[in-house]
């Protein structure tokens, strides 16, 4: 079932990104070579709940949030602005994702999106360790610029 799950959320995010941001995939899970990343994250309930982290290289939020918001190529995103179109990628993510995941039938409750200040991998921890049956799905999606990661947290 988590095979099945992970290729959904690839999918979905795959999608969403393309449609949403016009950020295109390419298919192969190497690493880029950025080391500077921001993180949002989601938490859902309903017939699954959960949280989804995002984690996306900081060189393409100035692209994501000026692809999202219409910007000319001479006019820059405020900081504020691309934190603001990484969280609606998630939310649109998630949003997307759920239904894919349980049925359009079902009906969930989202809270607002936010950043993640902590260390990433701490934050994931907690987060199994609040749920003793919770499962952590991952997924990497290498983009032209960096890369975006998705980890999914359920129980």
């Amino acid at each position: 079932m988590s095979e099945q799950i992970k290729e959904i959320l690839r999918r979905v995010a795959e999608d969403v990104m393309e449609k949403l941001a016009f950020l295109l995939s390419f298919g192969s899970e190497e690493s880029s070579q950025s080391d500077t990343f921001a993180a949002a994250s989601i938490s859902f309930s309903g017939s699954v709940r959960g949280t989804l982290i995002m984690m996306i290289s900081e060189q393409i939020l100035p692209q994501l949030a000026g692809n999202m918001l219409g910007l000319d190529d001479d006019e820059e995103s405020t900081n504020e602005q691309q934190q603001d179109a990484a969280k609606e990628l998630i939310n649109v993510i998630c949003g997307n994702l759920l239904p894919a995941i349980s049925g359009k039938q079902h009906v969930f409750h989202i809270e607002p999106p936010h950043l993640v200040s902590e260390e990433l991998q701490a934050y994931i921890d907690a987060l199994l360790l609040k749920n003793s049956n919770a499962s952590l799905i991952s997924v990497k999606l290498p983009l032209e610029d960096g890369e975006c990661d998705l980890f999914l947290v359920h129980y």
